[in-house]
């Protein structure tokens, strides 16, 4: 299994190859990096949908576990103070 860091990486690469690859085809300066922006975009586009769409690793579970719910999410933590008004 791989780790959440390894997938935190390749989604940071994945949107670095997008960010190169609009720039590449937005320069005027050099004709390589023009020739290899769209698929420089497109890897970058391929990766994103790839890593941001992959089940997240997370650690067995307990049961009952008050840190975790169900899906793995931890809770909603609410904390309320009552007042005078509410009374």
């Amino acid at each position: 299994m791989m780790s959440g860091r390894f997938a935190q990486f390749m989604e940071l690469l994945a949107m670095a190859l997008i960010v190169l690859g609009i720039v590449s085809l937005c320069q005027p300066w050099w004709f390589g990096a023009y020739s290899n922006g769209f698929r420089w975009l497109v890897w970058g586009w391929l990766g994103m949908n790839i890593w941001s769409h992959r089940k997240p690793v997370r650690p067995a579970v307990a049961e009952g576990n008050p840190q975790v719910t169900i899906d793995g999410h931890p809770p909603i933590e609410v904390s309320y103070t009552p007042t005078t008004k509410d009374a």
